[in-house]
């Protein structure tokens, strides 16, 4: 059979199979799945065929320029990130569909990975934290869960998928770490506070019920005893951001303020690195420049102007004798000199 002739919905499924064999995580399948799922629906909106043979980078174009148009979630337009995901999704396909042999050439090798708009993610301030954590009941079977659950996610940067994979016997309550598994497969120990400590002691010794089935062994559970699951956290997550008032929470900016409070609080970058789960240090230099605007932020308590104190008198001169408060100040007299002889 002409490999031409096959269907994009075979080829992704295919795809699938691959990725996960490869031990691509499932957030990572699931955003392949739907980047090409929506090439696939704009090719049948439009009336194109959906077999590989009608598949060029011409046709890619004009849907990612269908795409960029449509309205986004936050904004009149797709935002450059999800552009970029979508792009970068469609890229790896067509580079998969060369090196399998359907096609004689990767046909989307001249594409380019479009620019990413650099915006300023602000961390959760102490009041956003305080208001969060305020509302939630930790003396309840589901607070004290919630509780621990955000209380590990600000204080050592896990990824979602990461919480929720965490084995019960990979936490070490007692001597503060824990060891996650990142992506590519890849466990590291990661260490956390005394106050997220309490929360865990809370959860673990007085709330946490028996899993359901005995080969259950996650550390978070649901409140009928099985495991949470990553869309089950995305929705906690958002019921949490609506009852505290800080709608902007989601688990990624929990990353995000852990990896600036810990560069703020001292924390060296090379660490940081490791308890993200980064293979390089270009990932973590993104957190370094949120870390410095912040701080900068916060130097406006070492204004000079502010630091002269309430009631000083600043006096401003004739242009002519501009210098006469500095001078003033310097211990050098001001009075006019007699006229020169």
């Amino acid at each position: 059979m002409d490999s031409g002739q096959t269907d994009l919905l075979d080829l992704m499924r295919h795809f699938e199979i691959h990725n996960k064999t490869e031990g691509k995580s499932p957030r990572t399948v699931e955003w392949y799945n739907l980047a090409l799922g929506k090439l696939r629906n704009w090719l049948i909106e439009q009336g194109e065929p959906t077999v590989l043979s009608g598949l060029d980078e011409l046709k890619v174009r004009m849907f990612l320029l269908d795409l960029q148009e449509r309205p986004g979630i936050k904004g009149p337009h797709m935002s450059s990130h999800t552009m970029y995901a979508r792009v970068n999704a469609l890229k790896s396909f067509f580079g998969w569909l060369n090196r399998q042999g359907y096609t004689e050439e990767h046909r989307l090798a001249k594409l380019k990975l479009p620019k990413v708009s650099q915006l300023v993610i602000e961390p959760l301030s102490p009041d956003e934290i305080s208001r969060i954590l305020g509302s939630i009941n930790p003396n309840t079977a589901m607070g004290a869960r919630n509780t621990a659950l955000i209380s590990l996610m600000l204080d050592s940067g896990l990824r979602l998928s990461e919480v929720t994979g965490l084995k019960d016997r990979d936490v070490h309550i007692e001597d503060r770490y824990l060891k996650a598994m990142g992506k590519g497969l890849k466990e590291r120990v990661v260490a956390f506070g005394s106050s997220c400590q309490k929360a865990l002691l809370q959860y673990r010794h007085r709330f946490r019920g028996e899993p359901v089935f005995f080969e259950t062994d996650e550390f978070f559970l649901s409140i009928d005893g099985h495991a949470l699951t990553a869309p089950a956290l995305r929705c906690l997550v958002k019921r949490i951001a609506k009852s505290s008032g800080v709608n902007r929470l989601h688990s990624h900016l929990m990353r995000h303020t852990y990896a600036t409070m810990f560069l703020l609080n001292g924390g060296d970058v090379f660490l940081l690195k490791q308890n993200l789960g980064h293979s390089t240090l270009a990932m973590v230099e993104r957190y370094v420049h949120v870390a410095s605007q912040t701080a900068a932020i916060r130097s406006q308590g070492f204004s000079p102007l502010d630091r002269l104190g309430p009631g000083k008198e600043r006096r401003f001169s004739h242009p002519s004798n501009g210098d006469s408060l500095l001078r003033s100040r310097a211990g050098i007299s001001t009075k006019p000199r007699g006229k020169p002889r």
